[in-house]
């Protein structure tokens, strides 16, 4: 990148890089009043390095001048954020004198008064037309961001697999960071994705506590459980028990990788099927996963099949063995018939294979 003269604000121009900066330079003091103006020279040098996130004058000039305090306000000006690491840029010596004249020369401060500015320092310029200014930079081994990010993905599928396997799927380019003291930080994955053929992790590279660039790794992965499989089909509105499931099923390592948006049974769903509260919502074929995608939890009184009723009348109660016409869960109300009535009764579900009417 190289500065334009104009110091009007252009994606090319000195004032995008000096301009940071601008109300950081109120000024030059000088230590001794009543003296003539003192006199800065400043030797531009053809090429510079920055070691921050700011360049200052004293980066990229030789400054000399008798009244130290106008030299050590002159080498600490700002001039602008130092450029990507790998990215010179480029500042015209005119360019730049004009600018800290123009700033150096407004006023500065004593105590409670205001210095004119016929008392700013003289700057004379020497040296280099224009300075290439770049970064210090270091360079961080890809397969370090890779290492990073697989240790984290490895043991996000040792928490869901007891057995796994992740393989970078092509090499991660080296990244060029500024100086300072490099730390990876890859980014959690979410607790409540599942283990795909193809992930992708985050890794973020921080250099002094400050974010300077991500990178994505993405990987080939293979991660197996031991999971419920279905030994013959089951067709749907079956009522699973644990007699059933061993019955109809086995127990397999099976690569969760291919059960693709499928979520395998969590603990609380097997407690719920060794209760005989869960039932199929869709037919189960041989060699098919019991997923949670198979599941809903079954009803309190089934159509077609006979409940309990208790009819209430003050403290006057009747109890019948009803034909339930609807499915119901508990607290429900439901269709049912009494044998022998030609007609329906509303019922509320209390329980399995009970219900109530209340008048």
């Amino acid at each position: 990148m190289r500065f334009a003269s104009s110091l009007a604000c252009g994606a090319l121009s000195a004032a995008c890089l000096l301009g940071a900066s601008e109300g950081l330079a109120a000024g030059v003091d000088r230590a001794a009043s009543g003296l003539a103006p003192a006199v800065v020279s400043i030797e531009m040098r053809a090429k510079a390095r920055a070691t921050g996130q700011q360049v200052r004058l004293g980066d990229i000039a030789f400054l000399t001048s008798a009244d130290l305090v106008s030299l050590r306000r002159l080498m600490a000006l700002p001039i602008g954020a130092a450029p990507r690491p790998g990215a010179p840029t480029v500042v015209d010596r005119d360019t730049l004198s004009r600018w800290v004249a123009g700033r150096s020369g407004l006023q500065f401060a004593r105590g409670e008064a205001t210095v004119a500015s016929e008392r700013a320092p003289i700057l004379r310029w020497t040296g280099a037309s224009e300075t290439e200014i770049e970064s210090e930079a270091q360079q961080l081994q890809g397969e370090a961001v890779v290492e990073a990010a697989r240790a984290s993905l490895t043991a996000w599928l040792s928490q869901r697999s007891v057995r796994a396997e992740v393989q970078a799927l092509s090499p991660t380019r080296d990244l060029m960071l500024p100086a300072g003291t490099p730390v990876l930080r890859v980014r959690p994955l979410s607790d409540q994705a599942q283990p795909a053929r193809r992930m992708l992790v985050w890794v973020d590279a921080w250099v002094d506590n400050r974010f300077v660039r991500t990178t994505a790794v993405s990987f080939e992965v293979g991660a197996w459980a031991p999971m419920t499989v279905a030994t013959r089909g089951v067709d749907r509105g079956t009522t699973l028990d644990p007699a059933l499931l061993r019955d109809v099923t086995e127990s397999r390592d099976v690569d969760l990788t291919t059960l693709r948006n499928a979520k395998p049974l969590a603990g609380v769903r097997e407690a719920e099927l060794d209760a005989g509260s869960q039932r199929l919502r869709r037919p189960l074929r041989a060699g098919e996963v019991l997923t949670e995608a198979h599941l809903e939890a079954a009803p309190a009184v089934v159509r077609g099949q006979p409940a309990h009723l208790l009819a209430r009348s003050g403290e006057v109660s009747v109890e019948s063995r009803v034909e339930v016409l609807q499915d119901g869960r508990q607290g429900q109300v439901v269709r049912v018939k009494v044998p022998g009535a030609s007609g329906e009764v509303l019922a509320r579900v209390t329980g399995p294979g009970q219900v109530e009417v209340q008048p």
